[in-house]
């Protein structure tokens, strides 16, 4: 059996939306989620976040192929700002509890919502 690990050298931001609340992020979360998935979002550094990797959603061969041969994720990101963690967020308007995943130990994902600091 062979075992490899390919890394993500790049992020390309395809579309980046930035959310007044938490509580809005969470809405449109549970909104948009399949019927067979738990809606969920992360949180790191103040920033709580949902991403849509796009490079293996099926909507073009050639993002996968960016991936195994440059290390290339296309990727959709909604935010909002979020000080401190919780491990909900409720959204009245919709009567949902949406969980936040802590996710401060991906150094890939810490490195994105850093650049999303800097810049935005």
């Amino acid at each position: 059996m062979k075992i490899s690990s390919k890394q993500v050298q790049e992020y390309v931001i395809s579309n980046l939306i930035k959310h007044d609340s938490p509580d809005n992020l969470a809405r449109r979360t549970a909104i948009q989620s399949h019927s067979m998935a738990s809606p969920y979002v992360k949180w790191i550094d103040g920033i709580v976040y949902r991403i849509q990797n796009l490079t293996f959603s099926g909507i073009d061969d050639r993002l996968s192929e960016q991936f195994i041969d440059k290390g290339i994720l296309w990727v959709d990101i909604e935010y909002a700002e979020m000080p401190d963690f919780t491990s909900t967020i409720t959204s009245p308007q919709e009567n949902i509890v949406v969980p936040v995943i802590e996710n401060s130990s991906d150094s890939n994902e810490k490195a994105l919502i850093a650049w999303i600091k800097d810049n935005n």
